[in-house]
Order: C-alpha cells, then structure tokens, then sequence
C-alpha cells in the first residue's frame, strides 16, 4: 500500500494522507501514529522499511500494510503486550544489560564532573528552527528501571532515567533512555511518544557485540547523529512531544523582546480548568517563579462580547474541535521562555507543566510564540513570522513552531478504540 491516513494530525482528525515514499524512517512513522487506511472502515497500518542488498540496490520500496486481525484496538492491552515482550527480550539480552549500565554510567560521571548532556534534532515539518536541550539540566540523579506511569492507564518500564530534585512530593522525569534492539515494537514507542513530558532518547544497538559495547561508546552514543556514523545512519533518535517544543526550539534573533514569553492556550472541562489554575500557581512557587514578573495565568470566560471574542480567538489558534472540549471557557498562560541555557526553574516549569497537561489533565492544547501576534492565516497549522527585508525589498518568512501542541488524551483513546488492527510489534 503507497498512502495511508495519518489518524490524528494538526489539521484535525482523518484529514491528512501521506505517501510511504515521504516516509524518512521508522521512527518518523512513529511521529504519525497511528497510521490508517484511506477509506473506511479505517484499518490500522504499519510502515515497512525499504530494504536493499550488499550493493545497496533496493530489493523492497517502503510500504504500508494492514495488521492481522479486524477487532477494535484495545490500546491498553495492545501496550501491555508489546512492554511484556520487549521486557522478555530485554531481559535476555547480555548486551541491552551492558548497554544500559554503561550509559547510566556515563551520565552519572558527567553528572558529576558538572558536565552537560547535549541533545539536538531538526523537526521540518514544524520549524525552520532546530531543537536542542541538555538532558543533565537540573538533574540530581541518574536511576536505572524506572516504573513510568502513562497517560492511558499504563505503564512501563524506562532503561535509564534522569531525575530531578523533589517538585512537591516526588521528583520529575527529566529525561529517558531506552536500549533498542531488533525488535521494534513501534505501538508501544508511538504511544509512549505521544504522552510523555520528557525527552526520551533511543539508542539503537543492533548489530552490536559486547565487545562493541564500551564505556567510550556509552559516552559517545547520547550524541551520535548522522554525520558522525560511519554507515551514514542515525543510531540515537529523540522522541520528543510536541508540547515539549516550545521549550527546546531555538528562535532567531529576528523576534527581538517579543520573543521572550509566549503563549498557551488550555482547553478542557471546567472542572479541570479550576485544578489546573491552582496547579499552576503551586508548581511556580515550587519552582522560585513570580506571577506577574515570570509568568500570568487566568481563565478566558465567554461572559461578555469582549471575552466573547478572545474565547474565538483562542478556539481559532488551537483549531477545529476546541467547542467540543470546552465551548465556555479556556485558560491563557503567558511564561517567559528560560533567560538562558541555564534557567533551571523555567525549565522545570515548563518540563512540569507538560507533565500536568499530558498525565494530569484531558486538554486540547493551543499555542502563541509571542503575545499580541495576530493569527492572520487560520488554515495555516504553523506559526509563520515575516518580516520586511528592506535592502531586498521581500518579506522573509520562517515557521516558527505549531499552534495546536497537544491532543486530550480522551480523543486520542477513542479514535484508537475505534481502529481496527492487531499486534504491531513485528520488525522493519
């Protein structure tokens, strides 16, 4: 099969086809999931890599095929299978083992020497801006096997996670590690990408021996990109949600102050608006932020013409299906962006805030790169920001980041449940 329908895209639901050829790997295939048949009734789908011979000749294009069976997708159960197998695989697997404590090993030396953790990737279908963060900012430890809990009822277990001082009562997920092998278990990665408020990094050992397996490779592994591999492909790839964007993207000097906070906008029920006010301001005095000064935070109420019409607004930037949510009310929280690669509070506001949006609360997420900006192209699902280039006598323009980051965890479920399809763990 050449096309498949991405399910649940910015522009909305089923509203998006994409071709196996504009496929660039297995893990942007995950980014899309789920991934169905064109026409109804809507079959889940698997990517299949292209493969090639010794001569690198190809023997086989990239494609997408229907997964066994023609019953709703039970997505907990589904999860519940694939982290069952991976954690027998894992379990057997002498090199994962070495793989995992070497790199929680090296994370833990440069944690300790003060050492940063770089991490950086390029997302071209949302920014003209790359990525890029430090997994080591405001950590205080480095633990293997971490229990995670999902946004969907699940859980599973992390290879290696970076951990925070106690926000609260508990410490926050900084970031993950997973040890990944031959077997793929692409549902299972897809929906842990889809609700986790961290970055979660995949390191990719297949093929590999334990003798290949050395602390110098642990070091050297969190960073790889493409450049840097001998055979051209990537073995370290970064899942990275959405609504973690706005936090890692880096902006160019062309937005001047005004880039210096931006803006989100919270669609949910009233009664998890009224938590998630309180939350807010909890979360910023555990972190040392200021309301007024870092950070403002209010309810939009539809109570009169003027709050009437900044309701539409922000229903209008989040897009379609935002009066299904909530048709009476959102929230509008203006944060500055981290002063510097080293802000360690607004880091773990923002990390946090995720955290509560994603796990906490069933919201629809909408988004502002900068305040006052005027959302003059609707139909547009990317931020786009011009400006006049007088010497050229041009607008230069660059997309900035998305306006819809986050799905309610209730739409995400339904249209899965909905889904027919079976196991999706097989190889590519």
């Amino acid at each position: 099969m050449k096309e498949a329908l991405i399910a649940l895209s910015r522009s909305g639901i089923m509203t998006r086809t994409i071709l196996a050829r504009e496929i660039k790997s297995r893990e942007h295939a995950r980014k899309l999931w789920p991934l169905v048949t064109p026409l109804p009734p809507h079959q889940l789908l698997t990517y299949v890599s292209p493969a090639f011979n010794s001569d690198d000749a190809l023997l086989r294009r990239g494609h997408f095929r229907t997964l066994p069976g023609a019953r709703s997708l039970d997505v907990v159960a589904h999860f519940d299978k694939e982290e069952a197998e991976r954690l027998k695989s894992t379990s057997e697997s002498a090199e994962h083992v070495r793989a995992k404590e070497l790199i929680a090993a090296a994370l833990t030396a440069r944690l300790e020497a003060n050492r940063a953790m770089p991490w950086s990737f390029a997302d071209p279908d949302a920014s003209d801006f790359h990525l890029h963060g430090n997994l080591l900012l405001g950590a205080e430890s480095v633990s293997t096997e971490l229990n995670v809990r999902t946004a969907f009822g699940a859980s599973y277990r992390l290879d290696v996670g970076i951990l925070s001082k106690p926000i609260g009562k508990k410490p926050l997920i900084l970031g993950g590690i997973e040890i990944e092998r031959s077997h793929a278990f692409d549902g299972r990665k897809a929906l842990i990408a889809k609700s986790q408020a961290f970055p979660l990094i995949s390191v990719d050992i297949t093929g590999m021996s334990l003798d290949d397996i050395t602390p110098q490779w642990a070091d050297q592994a969190l960073t790889a990109t493409t450049a840097s591999h001998s055979t051209g492909k990537r073995s370290t790839f970064v899942y990275l949600h959405d609504l973690l964007y706005p936090l890692y993207i880096q902006l160019p000097p062309i937005l001047g102050d005004s880039g210096k906070s931006h803006q989100f906008l919270i669609f949910a029920s009233d009664e998890e608006l009224g938590k998630l006010l309180k939350w807010v301001k909890k979360l910023a005095d555990s972190v040392g932020l200021k309301e007024s000064q870092d950070f403002s935070v209010a309810p939009v109420r539809a109570k009169s013409a003027q709050s009437e019409k900044m309701l539409l607004n922000a229903g209008e930037v989040v897009g379609s299906g935002w009066e299904k949510v909530n048709p009476d009310q959102c929230i509008r929280l203006t944060i500055q962006r981290p002063r510097s690669v080293l802000d360690v509070p607004a880091y773990l506001f923002h990390l946090t805030l995720a955290k509560l949006l994603l796990i906490d609360v069933d919201a629809l997420v909408g988004y502002k790169y900068q305040n006052g900006i005027y959302n003059d192209d609707p139909q547009e699902d990317v931020w786009v920001h011009s400006k006049w280039i007088s010497e050229t006598k041009s607008y230069s323009r660059h997309r900035i980041l998305p306006k819809r980051l986050a799905e309610p965890n209730s739409t995400i479920m339904n249209l899965l449940q909905g889904l027919a399809g079976g196991s999706s763990s097989s190889s590519t």
